[in-house]
């Protein structure tokens, strides 16, 4: 039964807790383009998402753009999200479209959205067949904070609250400067964050989570593969001899990890450095990741904080 679960809990990570799914092409430093009363506005794909008037019938399919929505109050407007959008509890009480990767087309058409937010890789096919039913989809990709806070900026442009965005932004922008000169001089650790224990998992250099362990100061010792999530050895594990070793909330404690049979030759056990987070806060890359990034230059360099 423990195996069967685990496409579902790597899918969670890999799709539906965050962007970074697909290739990506942002457009950060492209110039807006305001015409009269229709404005332009380029999303992470660089596609050219024409606004004649802001949507006021808006459908999420990731989790982390649903996250940037609620966080521009955009509660009203939202009409619809996947089945893995619970955050904020408000969200839980949408509508529900559908999966990450299999949404409804036939409900999403049914309700007339003005705008369908995506994600960028893995809905591909869906936004191909929305657009062909004159749908407008507006495509959100990330691989960074920084990026994050790009796609902020751009979600308030499509939606009228750019001026809420450029605060956000701002904020999260200061908060990650202030984390990052903390951390910037100190000893980087070695760092294992186990995405699942049967068969160990963890995640490689082109992950989110990679991404905010670097932020933090440490060193991912995973990040010699280029996968996102992949299957780690127990002879890798002890080779590379992790001096933190970080799990997520909703799988184990650490007294699981310290009394694995092997595990009390790891530096991080030896150490007491075995910790818990709640993976949406490293995976979702939505407002949140602030405060996950937070939590891990805590983990990995307590002494500054």
């Amino acid at each position: 039964m423990k195996k069967s679960i685990i496409p579902i809990i790597v899918m969670i990570l890999i799709l539906s807790l965050g962007l970074g799914c697909g290739s990506n092409n942002q457009n950060g430093d492209q110039e807006q383009i305001v015409t009269g009363e229709n404005k332009t506005v380029f999303d992470s794909l660089g596609r050219e998402i024409s606004i004649e008037e802001y949507p006021e019938k808006i459908i999420s399919i990731s989790p982390a753009i649903t996250e940037i929505l609620f966080t521009l109050g955009l509660n009203e407007e939202i009409i619809g999200v996947s089945n893995y959008c619970d955050y904020p509890e408000e969200a839980q009480n949408k509508d529900k479209v559908g999966g990450f990767e299999d949404p409804n087309v036939e409900v999403i058409v049914a309700k007339k959205p003005d705008l369908v937010f995506a994600s960028a890789g893995v809905q591909e096919e869906l936004i191909k067949r929305l657009e062909e039913l004159n749908i407008k989809v507006a495509v959100l990709d990330a691989d960074n904070i920084e990026q994050v806070i790009e796609n902020i900026i751009i979600t308030g442009k499509i939606t009228g609250k750019a001026t809420e965005a450029e605060k956000i932004a701002a904020e999260m922008t200061n908060k990650m400067k202030e984390i990052k000169t903390k951390v910037k001089d100190r000893p980087k650790p070695r760092v294992f964050f186990e995405v699942w224990d049967d068969p160990l998992m963890s995640a490689g250099s082109d992950s989110f989570i990679h991404s905010i362990i670097t932020d933090a100061g440490g060193i991912n010792v995973a990040a010699d593969n280029n996968e996102r999530y992949y299957t780690y050895s127990l002879e890798k594990l002890l080779e590379v001899d992790p001096e933190v070793y970080i799990i997520n909330t909703h799988s184990h404690t650490p007294d699981d990890i310290i009394n694995r049979n092997g595990y009390d030759v790891l530096s991080a056990v030896k150490n007491n450095k075995v910790y818990t987070i709640d993976d949406s806060l490293i995976s979702r890359a939505g407002p949140r990741v602030i405060q996950g990034l937070e939590e891990i230059s805590k983990i990995i360099h307590p002494e500054v904080f």
